[in-house]
């Protein structure tokens, strides 16, 4: 008999999701002193939250789409769907 492999993976259960989302919260309430960190990630007040620090470093990185970046593609996707209606002779926004 074929044998069913069967995967795993402890992120997908209810104790996983648990797990992210308390992950996510402790670290917006976590402080990391500016001695802990590289001059460029230094702020005025002293210390910023663990979670401040993940974002600027991917921000940095690149990897992260600011929501002001997505907004200005999903515009601009609005634009060239209504473009094509217009000159399919449709009207954009029927009643």
């Amino acid at each position: 008999m074929g044998q069913v492999e069967m995967t795993y993976r402890f992120e997908n259960t209810i104790g996983g999701r648990l797990v992210a989302k308390l992950r996510e919260e402790m670290s917006e309430v976590l402080e990391v002193p500016n001695s802990w960190l590289p001059e460029s990630y230094h702020t005025a007040k002293g210390s910023r939250t663990l979670a401040s620090v993940e974002r600027e470093f991917d921000k940095k990185r690149g990897d992260v789409v600011s929501d002001h970046e997505k907004l200005k593609a999903s515009k601009a996707e609005l634009i060239d769907v209504y473009r094509s209606q217009v000159e399919r002779g449709e009207e954009l926004f029927a009643a």
